[in-house]
């Protein structure tokens, strides 16, 4: 399972690109991708701009399972990746490639696991 060093995690299997000082790309992990299985369909269920921190963001179904895309903390949404709509399948080719949502937070990254907390966090699934 790869796991890039230069991104950050969060215990419900997303990743988080820092893009500027405040601006981060989001998706979900290959673990995540692994267990949910070939995506089918992304529904997003954005309300608001700003969403709060475990917050239902929208439903990833795929022929495995489906899961619950929840709100890792409190953002502003910037933007959302057209992709998703059109062809959710190169999520599972390159799930580091393709985020979901361009977000604004006012965090520090240790709030987040690193590649080494996050591998430990999946070590016993495999």
């Amino acid at each position: 399972m790869f796991i890039p060093k230069s991104l950050y995690y969060t215990e419900n299997h997303l990743w988080l690109r820092q893009i500027g000082l405040w601006d981060f790309y989001i998706g979900i992990t290959d673990y995540a991708q692994y267990k949910i299985g070939e995506i089918q369909l992304i529904e997003l269920e954005l309300k608001n701009i700003a969403m709060q921190k475990d917050i239902m963001l929208g439903i990833i179904h795929g022929i495995n399972q489906k899961i619950t895309f929840i709100a890792p903390l409190d953002c502003e949404i910037l933007a959302i990746n057209p992709i998703l709509q059109e062809n959710t399948s190169v999520i599972n080719k390159k799930p580091y490639e393709h985020w979901f949502l361009k977000v604004r937070v006012n965090i520090h990254k240790d709030y987040f696991l690193s590649n080494q907390e996050y591998k430990y966090l999946i070590k016993n699934d495999f």
